[in-house]
């Protein structure tokens, strides 16, 4: 009884390894619960989730409809979990820039019982940029950023040139949300980034999580 005690209490690893694009990670167990851990930060599993829960329900609370949702830095599947848990019928395409963590999403995270989610391994800006080209162009009701290589956003997920890819690819009634951190200097880089999304969206709200801060860029 007491090592299944310790076992659920203490935090342990069950898998390490590295890959190209985020060098080492490892997959822990805390509460008898995955976690996935790239660069000392939890990028999927426990507090991540909770974020994404408070993402999708600020959505429901302003009566929004999803149908069809992007999610770019798609991880071990926390956001695609909420969004199926809400809205299930929606169909869901998930983009991870690195193959490693989809196996891992696979092989500790359940994300194949995440059902209407089509899976591209790319670079989110580069698919964004690809899919925008197309005639008619996908259409979005829910984008959501969540794109990190350990603590930091590429800054192709910043410019000006993606922001009305973005714009393009939402229904007119659409939502992109970006995960933005935000403790320490990032709060600063959350003020800035704020600012250039306001000269592209009709509105931007906001909604804090913990370190974290959600930014709602509506359509």
């Amino acid at each position: 009884m007491w090592q299944k005690l310790k076992h659920f209490f203490h935090y342990y690893t069950i898998k390490e390894d590295r890959s190209p694009i985020n060098g080492l990670y490892k997959v822990v167990m805390l509460f008898n619960r995955p976690r996935l851990v790239i660069g000392n930060m939890i990028q999927s599993g426990g507090a991540v989730r909770k974020i994404w829960h408070k993402a999708i329900n600020h959505l429901k609370t302003n009566k929004v409809k999803i149908t069809k949702a992007l999610i770019i830095g798609l991880g071990c599947g926390d956001a695609a979990f909420e969004i199926q848990k809400h809205y299930r019928q929606a169909k869901i395409v998930g983009v991870e820039i690195d193959p490693h963590v989809i196996d891992m999403a696979r092989c500790y995270f359940d994300l194949a019982t995440v059902k209407n989610l089509s899976i591209s391994i790319a670079d989110g800006a580069k698919y964004v940029a690809k899919i925008a080209k197309r005639k008619p162009a996908q259409k979005f009701s829910l984008i959501l950023i969540d794109a990190y290589l350990g603590n930091t956003m590429p800054k192709s997920f910043r410019s000006k040139t993606f922001f009305k890819q973005l714009t393009g690819l939402l229904t007119p009634d659409g939502v992109v949300i970006y995960n933005h951190l935000f403790y320490d200097q990032y709060k600063q880089e959350a003020a800035k980034f704020i600012k250039e999304l306001e000269t592209q969206f009709d509105k931007v709200t906001l909604v804090r999580t913990g370190q974290n801060l959600l930014i709602f860029g509506w359509n």
